[in-house]
């Protein structure tokens, strides 16, 4: 007498009687709101002589998966701390520069600077942020630093020109400035420092 051979399913079917499982129960493998019960049903598939081999090797898979991914989140959380102090860096770095640094969008307002921009205008961000740089110009200046801005928003090297800066409090002070288009969005780049004082 021949014995019968044992038919073993395959991992898909065995997916698709564990997801019939799940579905009798009102839940599914990828949906289960609890997915302990995802696990149970592996778990009695596992405890059955025709489904445990497949069964078993399934619930290594999810093992290993949860491996991999507990492994990509620690590497996420590494590159995001890698990130967050480079920026911290370059914030340290734009902020310690001996120039002014400003970034005006294309009407030339201001949307960005460092601390040596506030410096040298003498006030806060909360001041400067959405004003123009004529803000800080005399009237009769104002036609000449336009047309400035406007050549250096179509160029990609620095334009240099004198700027004389009437700061809040401070007296009419000159500074040597530099500006070109801004290469990350509409807009121009400005620089600046003070003209050396005469000895």
């Amino acid at each position: 007498m021949t014995s019968r051979p044992v038919s073993i399913p395959s991992q898909l079917h065995l997916r698709e009687r564990a997801q019939a499982l799940l579905e009798a129960k009102g839940a599914s493998l990828t949906s289960a709101k609890d997915p302990s019960q995802a696990l149970r049903v592996l778990f009695d598939l596992a405890s059955s002589p025709d489904t445990a081999p497949d069964a078993l090797a399934l619930l290594h898979e999810l093992q290993v998966h949860q491996v991999e991914l507990d492994l990509q989140n620690e590497e996420l959380q590494r590159s995001r701390a890698e990130l967050e102090a480079a920026w911290a860096y370059q914030l340290q770095w734009h902020d310690a520069s001996p120039s002014a640094q400003l970034v005006l969008d294309e009407s030339g307002r201001l949307m960005e600077c460092n601390a040596g921009a506030l410096k040298s205008l003498n006030q806060d961000i909360q001041q400067v942020l959405g004003k123009r740089l004529d803000s800080w110009l005399l009237t009769a200046d104002v036609p000449g630093v336009q047309a400035w801005l406007s050549r250096a928003g179509q160029s990609a090297e620095p334009l240099s020109l004198r700027l004389p800066l009437h700061a809040q409090g401070q007296a009419l002070h000159g500074v040597c400035a530099a500006a070109r288009a801004n290469p990350m969005a509409p807009g121009v780049l400005v620089a600046w420092v003070d003209e050396p004082s005469a000895s």
